[in-house]
């Protein structure tokens, strides 16, 4: 029951992240997709096997809230409108349930015991090597990024204890069903390597982007302390001969002037003495 209360709000916590940030960078779809996919032979598994209610039901919910993380993505990564996103979650999770009900008929009808219980297994692998795989993308994502970044820790963290819950639970069985605890082994292992890079990746990245910061802040200081200077040096204001303030082009313009009428004066005078 725990597992399946963990397992069925695993996804709640990203679902809140990505409606108050309005985004969800850094969360691939691919892993949506991928589990969503997996939620299918997994849900069939589980049903044949009959092996208890709360893990019967918790694919179910597990690929309703991933349907409506996934739509998310189309929302706000993808930029498609809110009708087109709701009418393709539907589809979705119809064509989801139409599968999972086809394979069930087909695992419980097949002719002979061996062939059911053949295709039973089969069920269950595929489901334990898609919850699986759909963490690569992710990988791929952190490795991009260079940081974990858009995944909600909390999901992780719930994802994760529903995982080790689910494990337990099996163990309590009369017959521990190791293709069941598979799919949890496989998840659990996969999120705590997730962890594991958050821990090692994401200080990296906060130390690169402080030092990128500062360097901005540095360069964008000395552009500001040099065109004052030159701002400074270029117009410093003067006073003129005639009392107007003036720059300094203004200054060794009237200065000039000022001579040559000097000069103009000293000349008239010398003339008039001549003349005399």
């Amino acid at each position: 029951t725990i597992a399946t209360i963990l397992w069925s709000l695993q996804l709640l916590p990203q679902i809140v992240k990505s409606h108050r940030k309005r985004t969800t960078a850094g969360l691939s779809a691919w892993l949506l997709v991928l589990w969503i996919a997996a939620s299918v032979p997994q849900g069939v598994y589980f049903i044949v096997q009959t092996i208890n209610i709360p893990l019967i039901v918790q694919p179910q919910l597990f690929c309703a809230l991933a349907i409506v993380t996934l739509a998310q993505c189309w929302y706000f990564a993808h930029g498609l409108s809110r009708t087109r996103c709701i009418l393709a979650s539907l589809l979705l999770g119809l064509v989801a349930g139409a599968l999972e009900l086809g394979f069930y008929y087909m695992c419980k009808r097949l002719s002979s015991e061996g062939a059911r219980a053949a295709a039973t297994e089969a069920m269950g692998l595929l489901g334990a090597i898609g919850l699986t795989a759909g963490l690569i993308p992710q990988y791929v994502e952190i490795w991009k990024l260079r940081e974990v970044r858009g995944i909600s820790f909390l999901f992780l963290a719930v994802d994760t204890s529903g995982g080790i819950f689910a494990i337990i639970s099996l163990a309590f069985k009369e017959t521990f069903d190791y293709i069941g605890a598979l799919n949890y082994i496989g998840i659990v292992v996969a999120e705590l390597g997730i962890f594991l890079l958050a821990l090692i990746l994401n200080p990296r990245a906060r130390r690169a982007r402080r030092a990128a910061e500062q360097r901005a802040e540095a360069v964008t200081g000395e552009d500001a302390q040099d065109g004052g200077e030159d701002s400074g040096s270029a117009a410093l204001p003067t006073v003129g001969f005639d009392g107007e303030v003036t720059n300094g082009e203004g200054t060794a313009r009237r200065v000039a002037d000022a001579g040559m009428k000097r000069d103009n004066h000293e000349t008239s005078q010398a003339v008039k003495g001549v003349e005399v």
